[in-house]
Formats: C-alpha cells, structure tokens, sequence
C-alpha cells in the first residue's frame, strides 16, 4: 500500500492567450503548499508531475520551498485532457446544435473569460466529449484508461509503503474520484468544476489481482479530497480559486 496525495496545479492563466502557465497568483498557491509541507515536516519519498507548464512549474516551485531533496518525474500521462482539441472539434458542433450557444460562442464578449459562461459552455462540451464514441482525439474512455494506468504505473514503480505526490490537473483527479466512488460519467464535468487551485486530494493505492489488472481497474481507498487547508491557514481569500 501507498500514499498518493494528488495536488492540482496552482491557478493558470484563465482568459489569456496562453493559458498554460501560472499566474502570479498561482505561483503564491504554489509556494503556500510548499511552506504547508515544510512547516508540518511533510515528506514525500518522490514528486511525479505532468508536462503541462501549469504542472511543473507548480511542482518545481511547491519542492523548492519545502526544501525537498528526493526526485521530481515528468510523466506526461500525467497531462489533463486534451482541452485545446476539445474546443476546436465541439464548439462548432456546439453552435450548430443551439442558438442560445451559437450567439454566446460568437458574441464579442469572449465567453471564456465569464465564469458564468464559461461552466455552461464548459459542461456542454465535455458531456458532447462524454457521449463521443467516434471521438477524433483521445477519447473520454482512452482519458479515464490513461488516468488509472498512470496511478497503478506509479505504485509500481516506487513500491508500496511510499509517501508519493502527483501534481496534476482537475480532470485526472476527477477520474481518479469516480474510479474510487463509482459514480456516473455524466457527474464528472460537477466533480471537475468543485476542485480548487492547489487542492490536496488523498487516496492509498494496493496492488492489483492479475484479473484486476486486465481490466485497467484501481485498488484504492480515498483519504481526502479537495483539501485546501494549506491555503486558508495563510488567511488570505485570494488564494481560494478555481481556474
């Protein structure tokens, strides 16, 4: 058995040109993990974090404040869906389906910097992505297939009994939560939508029976999910995002 503590990345640059990078404000969430972990004597045997620049820098900067010294991995697995194909493949189809969409999506205020717009846009794409069986790009079965095979590829390699953390995106841990609590396909865009900036999700991962392992399952237990005491203690409301 282990200990997986999976982090999302702090706050991207949500309405930007370029959304996967840290905002300044992201990069504080970071650094606030970071000092939680070093204040608590918090260990982690090993960090593993995705290739998004949103996954990395947050690692790199949550292990140079908490001083650690053991290995940061890149696993590109670790990646969030593929949103930048998501909108290009789905929003056309989007529009044409709904006029109320149609005139959101081609109003000249840019639906994706609204919150309010940007989740009902947001939850209509990914149940069009759900529901996609001829999906173009990695599809919503081959994303949750990924998703498990990384967390079991993770205890693998670094053994039972290791304190591991994976530093990620909200749709990984979304899959990693309906993996454990068996809810439907449909609840993970309202899972994906509660997670916050540099939350702290807990699960311990067994090994897997040979039967097990054929269907891509994962033996895990949940400890904590959402967790952003590290933020809240810094009293600063700022800190508490979503993006």
């Amino acid at each position: 058995m282990s200990k997986i503590t999976l982090i999302r990345h702090g706050q991207a640059s949500f309405g930007a040109e370029n959304y996967d990078q840290l905002s300044d404000l992201g990069r504080l969430q970071a650094s606030a993990l970071g000092e939680y972990y070093l204040n608590h004597q918090i260990k982690f045997d090993v960090i593993v974090h995705g290739e998004m620049s949103r996954q990395a820098e947050t690692a790199q900067i949550l292990a140079k404040v908490k001083k650690f010294s053991g290995e940061l991995v890149l696993d590109k697995a670790a990646n969030e869906f593929d949103s930048e194909s998501l909108l290009e493949h789905y929003l056309p189809i989007l529009a044409d389906k709904s006029e109320e969409f149609r005139q959101k999506i081609c109003s000249e205020q840019k639906w994706f910097t609204d919150s309010k717009d940007f989740e009902m846009v947001f939850r209509a794409l990914i149940n069009l992505w759900l529901q996609d069986e001829d999906c173009p790009f990695e599809s919503w079965k081959n994303f949750h297939q990924r998703t498990i095979a990384l967390l079991n590829k993770i205890y693998k390699q670094h053994g039972a009994n290791k304190k591991i953390a994976l530093v990620t995106s909200g749709g990984l841990i979304s899959v990693t939560m309906q993996a454990i609590l068996k809810f439907a396909d449909q609840i993970f865009v309202d899972m994906n939508l509660t997670i916050n900036n540099a939350s702290v999700t807990e699960i311990k991962i067994r090994d897997l029976t040979e039967d097990l392992q054929e269907n891509k399952q994962l033996n895990a237990s949940l400890l904590s999910f959402n967790n952003i005491s590290p933020l809240v203690i810094k009293k600063q409301p700022e800190l508490i995002t979503r993006k």
